[in-house]
């Protein structure tokens, strides 16, 4: 699918996001936005002034109404008069180390947050497909098997636990209250790389900062598991589910999981001694380091769904993510004024070269 097609679909579309301020949201949105959408985004602000949604650039292009999810009938008869025909919701608690500390928000965040957000969806006529981003964890993991969409749910820590309920949830207002005039899309992905993603804890961030400080990265998990993608193929495989299956109503929930070109295993520490490799500024070593919560060892997701039904497959091999997320950090770090501008040429790269 080419970058003409995309325009022609999402030019002029009114998109409501939730979460737009994150990683994920503030590339689907600056990719929107060069496509010609009208976004409304629904967010908190970053507290790292990092975030591409912190910087000016952004904050003209993107108007974004910032709050906290948990408070979105607040602005119910803004986001009804905007009346938007596509409804993205990423707005969510993303770690699972937090969601050991403040488990409480957690739940009202990811569980909570989704049900007030359908609850205002179902006064809005304009609202036509509506897609819910969860992660490759809302899956019980069993005996390191690939995971497709048919796999049972069960999340255990509280975040996985927040993500699987989100899943269910979607899956009911599609069947109790959407089934004859909203689609329901819900995604699975996760371990997404990319430039931008500022988030405590993270494992490229950690990589960059620890080199600027010459200090050692520390990996807490080395022999994990991981389906790594970039976040471009992430944010194409979206925009391509809207267009081949959002121009009709279908009676059930489209579900897909979004995975990278291979599903061969690539350990944690594997990963980043390949990054480290590969990008010849990067100085410093990896340390182990024990953790006190419990995170899975095997994560293997099938796409195979998602390329047979929509011809989906990833542009990027790990090789190609790993060189488009250390330009656009080194370019962070030498000019970080223009990172808006050079996040937008990647974009355009990507859709229109690659």
């Amino acid at each position: 699918m080419n970058w003409k097609s995309y325009k022609k679909y999402f030019k002029g579309k009114k998109i409501l996001i939730t979460g737009n301020s994150g990683f994920v949201g503030s590339y689907l949105s600056l990719t929107l936005s060069l496509l010609g959408s009208k976004i409304l985004g629904y967010s908190l602000r970053k507290k790292d002034n990092r975030y591409l949604s912190n910087f000016s650039d952004y904050k003209r292009k993107i108007k974004t109404i910032t709050a906290d999810i948990r408070n979105i009938e607040t602005y119910q008869n803004t986001i009804i008069k905007f009346k938007p025909d596509i409804l993205i919701h990423l707005a969510s608690q993303p770690l699972v180390s937090e969601s050991y500390i403040k488990t409480k928000t957690n739940y009202e965040t990811n569980v909570m947050g989704t049900v007030k957000l359908f609850e205002i969806a179902k006064k809005i006529k304009s609202l036509k497909n509506i897609m819910i981003f969860t992660s490759d964890k809302v899956y019980k993991n069993l005996d390191k098997k690939s995971l497709n969409e048919n796999s049972p749910l069960g999340g255990k820590d509280p975040y996985s636990a927040s993500k699987s309920a989100q899943d269910l949830i979607s899956n009911s207002y599609k069947l109790s209250f959407f089934k004859k005039n909203k689609n329901i899309f819900l995604v699975r992905a996760g371990n997404i790389i990319g430039g931008g993603d500022w988030e405590k804890t993270r494992l490229i961030p950690d990589l960059f900062l620890s080199n600027l400080k010459k200090k050692n990265i520390y990996l807490r998990n080395p022999n994990a598991t991981r389906p790594w993608q970039h976040i471009l193929d992430v944010i194409e495989g979206i925009l391509k589910l809207f267009l081949v299956k959002g121009k009709k109503i279908s009676n059930t929930s489209h579900i897909y999981n979004i995975g990278p070109k291979s599903n061969k295993d690539l350990k944690v520490k594997h990963f980043i001694q390949k990054f480290i490799e590969s990008v010849p500024y990067i100085k410093i070593k990896y340390k182990f380091k024990n953790i006190k919560f419990s995170e899975k060892k095997f994560l293997r997701l099938s796409s195979k769904l998602i390329m047979k039904d929509i011809k989906w497959k990833s542009k990027l091999n790990i090789d190609d993510s790993i060189k488009l997320t250390s330009e656009w950090y080194q370019h962070f770090f030498k000019n970080k004024n223009q990172i808006i501008n050079f996040t937008s040429q990647q974009i355009e790269f990507f859709f229109k070269k690659l």
